[in-house]
């Protein structure tokens, strides 16, 4: 039976699909951490900051708009659910961060705040897990041809 037609060999193509997206987004992360860190550092944030944090912020959003079209209709309690918010919240930090370094108007509140980023914090290491989650249960699903998550 083709793939196409194959709800269980369809499902298993698009796990992988999203673990490779979820592979690109892990590798991205010291990038990140390094935009997140030098939007941090006391006084005037070099251009260049801007545009490699906006590569990245970019990429991240690109990985969070594959994601989403890769898990479909799945659980908002599910894995691959819990991936693409993740990408998100990784977009979403790295944007805040370069609108603190490079705001529209300063404020001294702002640039406390700018001061006290302390990189992707927790979430980092939770998308880390979920990838590796995500693997794990792509190994299981070849070896069972099976596409139930597992409990």
């Amino acid at each position: 039976m083709a793939a196409a037609k194959d709800p269980a060999a369809a499902r298993l193509v698009a796990l992988r699909s999203l673990l490779e997206v979820a592979t690109h987004a892990v590798a991205l992360q010291p990038a990140a951490e390094q935009i997140i860190d030098a939007c941090a550092q006391p006084g005037n944030v070099p251009a260049q900051v801007a545009r490699q944090g906006g590569r990245i912020a970019s990429n991240y959003c690109r990985l969070h708009g594959w994601a989403l079209d890769l898990i479909g209709d799945a659980d908002r309690a599910s894995l691959e659910f819990r991936v693409t918010q993740l990408l998100h919240y990784h977009a979403q930090m790295i944007d805040t961060c370069l609108k603190l370094a490079f705001p529209k108007f300063r404020s001294p509140r702002l640039e406390q705040r700018r001061l006290a980023l302390r990189g992707l914090g927790e979430p980092a290491r939770t998308l880390r897990d979920a990838r590796t989650a995500l693997a794990l249960w792509i190994s299981d699903l070849e070896q069972t041809d099976s596409v139930e998550p597992p409990s």
